[in-house]
């Protein structure tokens, strides 16, 4: 018989089912973690151009984006295991198909579908993060496991490919499903929301002291905004690499190791959000990704680049914490959560697309970035507006 979580404990736990929440974020996520190499691999196997690789990456992220709002409009009864397990279906059946694949059009519409099953899969286990007893902390060793996986992907990807092509590859992101397909049983059939359950913990979204839905969708907004300027530069981050002198293994290797450092930067946000409060760090963060941007948009040197993405994904490990805190805190109903791989869906689809028009208008790398740097400035804007908000009228939210 299914296990029923029922509205006297409206708030689950279970460290098992938590890690099958995990793993089924990570396995949803996983073609987004590789995007740079898998996108080198469709260019060097297929010769797509960089516009044909940012559009592939674009309408993946597009399905994402899709199959995360179709996980919001079809879990009235917050039936998250039904939806995860159907999301995971549709996208291993996408990647076996990719294998069958060559032409463009062909290749966008099965990634396409692949994205859908991914978001279906990715939001509902994110929204059933939110709901656990200890969210913020399940989220902080969410995006610790997150960037070990990148890491790994990362350093596995080169091999997989010059052995198996990218058959291999593709064959291999499908198995990532394997681990939360087996752990899912551990998942209760149904979760109430806490709003369902009378649970009143977190800030009252109808306060008629301010709007914190309004508040809860600029968060949301910012989401979007940073997560365009993010991923424009790292869907081409390896193109970029090459094109400053770095050999194929020294891309990947840079994006390795730059990535298993960036734990440091999950464990700096917790660390920093107790003495400083989320809000400030965060805002912190977004400046210094501004700052490197801008540094490349002078020009883009070896050494530049290296440092550049040790900053990079520094600062993306901690904004990845910081953007789950802040919104988990400000809806423990798990709503507007539930949104955040739509936010990140959008942006991750625009910033592959709008990076690849500009540079098929002939821009080069560091004039793209500079294009890029206006989103990170109205992430930046979003977030001060929040925070500025919050400090008027609920200033222990602010401090928080």
């Amino acid at each position: 018989m299914p296990t029923v979580i029922a509205n006297s404990d409206a708030v689950w736990d279970g460290p098992v089912a938590i890690a099958a929440c995990i793993c089924a974020c990570v396995a949803a996520y996983g073609v987004y973690l590789g995007l740079p190499l898998i996108l080198g691999a469709l260019a060097d196997t297929f010769h797509f151009n960089n516009r044909q690789i940012g559009w592939i990456g674009a309408v993946e992220n597009l399905g994402l984006l899709l199959g995360s709002l179709a996980a919001s409009r079809l879990a009235p009864s917050a039936q998250f295991r039904q939806l995860m397990l159907t999301g995971m279906a549709i996208a291993v059946a996408a990647d076996g198909l990719t294998l069958l694949i060559g032409s463009f059009g062909s290749f966008c519409l099965v990634r396409f579908v692949a994205g859908l099953g991914g978001g279906l899969c990715y939001s509902s286990a994110i929204a059933c993060l939110s709901l656990t007893r200890q969210a913020a902390r399940n989220f902080t060793v969410f995006v610790v496991i997150l960037v070990l996986a990148n890491s790994l992907e990362l350093w596995l990807i080169p091999g997989i490919v010059s052995r198996w092509g990218v058959a291999g590859l593709y064959s291999a992101l499908a198995l990532l499903y394997l681990p939360p397909a087996l752990l899912m049983r551990k998942l209760p059939a149904i979760i109430k929301r806490a709003d369902e359950a009378g649970d009143t913990r977190g800030v009252d979204l109808n306060s008629p002291a301010i709007s914190f839905k309004t508040l809860a969708l600029l968060c949301l907004v910012g989401i979007v905004l940073f997560n365009i300027a993010a991923s424009a530069f790292y869907a081409f981050s390896e193109r970029i690499g090459i094109a400053v002198g770095l050999a194929e293994i020294a891309v990947a290797r840079v994006l390795t190791f730059a990535n298993l450092l960036s734990l440091t930067g999950s464990l700096l946000a917790y660390w920093l959000s107790r003495s400083w409060g989320q809000h400030r760090p965060q805002l912190a963060a977004i400046l210094v990704m501004i700052g490197v941007y801008l540094m490349w948009s002078g020009g883009i040197t070896t050494g530049g680049y290296t440092i550049g993405v040790v900053v990079f994904f520094e600062v993306w490990s901690m904004a990845s914490v910081y953007q789950l805190a802040t919104l988990t805190g400000l809806d423990r109903a798990g709503s507007y959560v539930a949104l955040v791989p739509a936010a990140q869906g959008i942006g991750q689809s625009a910033g592959p697309f709008l990076a690849g028009l500009l540079l098929g208008r002939q821009l080069q790398f560091p004039q793209m970035l500079l294009c890029i740097t206006v989103f990170a400035c109205g992430c930046f804007a979003t977030y001060l507006y929040v925070f500025v908000s919050l400090r008027e009228t609920h200033p222990e939210l602010a401090n928080g």
